[in-house]
């Protein structure tokens, strides 16, 4: 069982397809040499059933693939969906300049977009795109979780002047900040998805018309 165990599933695919075609081509060989036509209904017989199995394993793993992409798309779309509306929540507002506080603010969700890296669903050619922006996005979505847990730290340990407050504030929102290029990640990743996978069913419906807004 050890043994077996090592092997992949793609082996195991690997060596039925081959078993399958060499008893197709078999029962090929024993069309061209039985004689007499009611002779040869059980090789033409077994020939189609065999034909049959190819198939029937090709359209399996091609369904099941395709099952697993679709899972992932979903779990990537309400994901994102959900971030864009921790971002657009009253927590990452701008601080009232004369009554700035410290905040506690949301983490941004990312267990689809590691589930979705590490399930391998989007292994197959074609996804390369799709995969190095989910790299760039969860790499992001860290690093701004982890800034944001500095941030809180710094203003719930001591009491913390209004202008460090507006200082912070500030320098997480400033053109080309934190915020700035994780918002714009986001809409990459938005318009890839509804580009790329909009026809499959859900994805559009999902991510809605508006969604994310791209103007924050």
């Amino acid at each position: 069982m050890g043994l077996v165990s090592r092997f992949s599933r793609q082996f195991f695919a690997a060596a039925t397809i081959s078993c399958l075609l060499f008893a197709l081509g078999t029962c090929v060989w024993w069309v061209t040499v039985a004689e007499g036509s009611d002779s040869r209904f059980e090789p033409v017989a077994s020939g189609l059933a065999l034909v049959a199995a190819i198939t029937g394993v090709y359209a399996e793993r091609r369904a099941a693939a395709r099952e697993r992409r679709a899972q992932a798309l979903y779990a990537l779309t309400d994901e994102l969906v959900k971030n864009s509306e921790l971002l657009a929540g009253e927590s990452f507002l701008p601080q009232d300049p004369l009554a700035p506080k410290a905040r506690v603010y949301p983490r941004l969700v990312q267990s689809a977009t590691d589930a979705t890296l590490v399930s391998g669903a989007f292994a197959e050619p074609g996804h390369d795109a799709l995969i190095a922006l989910l790299h760039r996005w969860r790499d992001a979505v860290h690093d701004f979780n982890r800034r944001l847990d500095l941030a809180e730290l710094r203003t719930y340990v001591s009491q913390v002047p209004a202008e460090e407050l507006l200082a912070i504030d500030e320098a997480m929102r400033r053109p080309g900040g934190q915020l700035d290029g994780l918002c714009r990640l986001r809409d990459e990743l938005s318009l890839l998805l509804r580009e790329r996978y909009g026809r499959q069913p859900g994805v559009a419906a999902r991510l809605g018309p508006g969604r994310p807004d791209p103007g924050r």
